[in-house]
């Protein structure tokens, strides 16, 4: 009876897995919103021992970072702000240990008429406006200048339009490049461009706008909010109260004794700007 039943183990022991391929593993988006996406897959359904699974998002297109993950099989998963990236990269992993082997499928999501849409069925080409960034020089007088590196592939052609403002008036310039010999590193900043790309007869404008202030320990400028101040003005109180003497502070921590007009300053630990 104890070979019998010996026997009986050994055959259960090399029983094949069931026989499945990569192919075999569905991914189902069920509802797609601006801020969420409602997945499900049936890779933990397949009859292999000790499966594990993962979604993992990657914000932006190239050099894409990993933000999120969840091992759930019916999920719903936050977005990345469209503000931010305009493409996402969502994948289904799964792994069968034994097997052994995993599987790996990924779709690339991509923003358009205000809301997120698979890439794979949206009117190509789609050029990822991720991919396109921009320079600043290091000096008086402001050269900035559009950065296509990394961009997906080659358009017919590009158009770009700058506009810079500093607190007294916006300046506009064309081209690759363009110099505001206007700017001054005491000023804070907002630069924007709309690059208009052209292939094959499809328009795609990739357009963006952010403060950029000039800091004097890099001698750059850098985004305003890179910049941490540290403040004097309010004390903490033994139960965790934060008081202010609501003093006001420019962007590099000093005091100022009256409001300025036009340029960002500090009160009460919040940004202001008084036109």
């Amino acid at each position: 009876m104890k070979k019998l039943l010996l026997a009986v183990l050994v055959l259960i022991g090399l029983q094949t897995q069931a026989q499945i391929t990569c192919d075999s593993i569905t991914t189902t988006y069920i509802n797609i919103s601006p801020t969420s996406i409602e997945v499900t897959t049936n890779s933990m359904n397949l009859g292999v021992q000790w499966p594990m699974h993962s979604w993992d998002l990657y914000e932006g297109c190239q050099n894409a970072l990993l933000t999120y993950y969840d091992t759930t099989v019916n999920t719903i998963i936050p977005l990345p702000s469209p503000n931010l990236v305009d493409t996402f990269v969502l994948c289904n992993w799964s792994d069968y240990g034994a097997a052994p082997y995993s599987c790996y499928s990924c779709d690339t999501f991509a923003w358009n008429n205000s809301n997120w849409n698979l890439l794979s069925i949206m009117q190509q080409p789609y050029f990822c406006c991720d991919s396109i960034s921009y320079w600043t020089d290091q000096g008086q007088g402001l050269f900035v200048g559009l950065d296509t590196t990394g961009i997906v592939h080659n358009p017919d052609s590009m158009t770009v339009s700058w506009q810079v403002c500093n607190a007294n008036m916006c300046y506009v310039g064309d081209g690759m490049n363009a110099f505001f010999g206007q700017i001054v590193t005491t000023d804070t900043i907002k630069v924007g461009y709309d690059v208009y790309i052209y292939e094959n007869g499809v328009l795609e404008i990739c357009s963006i706008e952010e403060w950029l202030i000039f800091d004097q320990n890099s001698y750059t400028w850098v985004l305003l909010n890179m910049i941490t101040t540290s403040l004097p003005g309010f004390v903490i109180e033994e139960d965790g109260v934060r008081w202010w003497n609501n003093q006001i502070y420019d962007l590099q921590g000093k005091e100022l004794n009256e409001i300025p007009v036009g340029k960002l300053y500090i009160r009460n630990q919040k940004l202001y700007i008084t036109r």
